[in-house]
């Protein structure tokens, strides 16, 4: 990676984002392209979001500027994941003042982060935020032309994942709509621009690694290596660097094992079929489109008024995310959280009225 530091080498480094729902196996494709040698992808932050308001339009960079901005770097969600120093970035951020734009210094900050894997020359940077399936729109105005692919995986068990690791409340239907609204914004973008973005299912994924992955590859113009397979040979290193957080270790435990179908269709077994009715009346057509059967595809009338009210809320709600993109990241997700509290106490005082199907 000795290359200059200058904007134009800065800005010939292409970008690529990985999005797709928590718990889809953005992490496992993240952790795939971090593993290879010509590819550069943080832990996830989406501070690029948070932070486009304020320094989306800077074309000179001062050291005021600049030092603004490494303040706010380090306020944002995640951040503190990369595990760098504030001074080391601060001095890495100076080498790119004077004329630049905001993509440039992004570029930057990822060019800071140091890999647990073996890197040479670094011919992508990738950004792996699940949280910019929302704001994709937002992401491709910014970066017209970088990549993006994106993963799915099948919404019964992308709702059991979460609420294991206790990412968003366990309100079945609430967490379905999330799921099929994040793909019809990336269905939308795709529609406009099919080049640009590669759909896989993690179900694929998990079940044809290597093979797979040589297609991701392809499609970002990288050739395929196969030490990326060997990935979980770091697992002990990742461990000891990252010893101090608990909330590493349970969220992504397994990560850092060899690729399995284990956690495929656990659905089948530990959801009950009230909730499977559930999902599957809710995703619609829309699973089917992706790639997944309903095991319930009629409609239910009663079972649709009583889920009436938490899709309305879940509809108001995601608009009112997306009229508030000019609102801080922190409190867009405050508020989201406050506002699906409420949610959570309706549902439970409304399942104990309503009898098993």
């Amino acid at each position: 990676m000795d290359k200059p530091v200058g904007s134009q080498y800065i800005s010939s480094i292409p970008l690529f984002f990985i999005i797709g729902r928590p718990r889809s196996g953005t992490t496992l494709l993240r952790i795939l392209f971090e593993a290879h040698p010509h590819v550069l992808i943080p832990p996830e932050s989406p501070f690029i979001i948070s932070l486009y308001k304020c320094y989306g339009k800077v074309t000179f960079w001062d050291e005021l500027t600049i030092k603004e901005f490494c303040d706010d770097l380090f306020k944002q969600r995640y951040f503190d994941k990369w595990l760098i120093e504030k001074d080391r970035l601060y001095q890495s951020l100076l080498e790119a003042k004077g004329e630049n734009t905001f993509q440039n210094m992004v570029r930057k900050v990822c060019l800071t982060y140091q890999s647990v894997f073996d890197k040479k020359e670094i011919f992508l940077i990738g950004d792996k935020n699940p949280a910019y399936s929302l704001f994709i729109h937002r992401i491709h105005k910014l970066f017209p032309e970088a990549k993006i692919i994106h993963i799915t995986r099948d919404y019964r068990d992308n709702y059991l994942s979460l609420i294991k690791v206790n990412f968003e409340v366990p309100i079945v239907p609430l967490v379905i709509y999330r799921w099929k609204f994040a793909l019809y914004r990336m269905w939308k973008l795709k529609k406009r621009n099919p080049e640009l973005i590669y759909s896989i299912k993690y179900e694929d994924l998990a079940a044809e690694p290597e093979r797979r992955f040589h297609d991701l590859c392809h499609f970002l113009g990288i050739d395929y290596d196969p030490s990326v397979m060997s990935f979980y040979q770091k697992k002990s290193e990742v461990e000891k660097v990252y010893a101090g957080s608990e909330e590493i270790r349970q969220v992504h435990q397994s990560l850092f094992n060899p690729i399995t179908t284990g956690r495929m269709n656990l659905w089948q077994t530990e959801m009950s079929p009230r909730d499977i009715r559930i999902a599957d009346l809710v995703a619609g057509k829309s699973a089917e489109k992706a790639g997944y059967k309903r095991k319930y595809p009629s409609f239910h009338l009663g079972l649709y008024l009583w889920i009436l009210p938490t899709l309305i809320y879940a509809f108001v709600m995601y608009r009112l995310i997306l009229m508030g993109d000019y609102l801080p990241y922190r409190m867009r997700n405050n508020l989201n959280q406050t506002l699906g509290i409420f949610l959570k106490v309706y549902w439970k005082f409304n399942k104990r009225k309503v009898k098993p199907l």
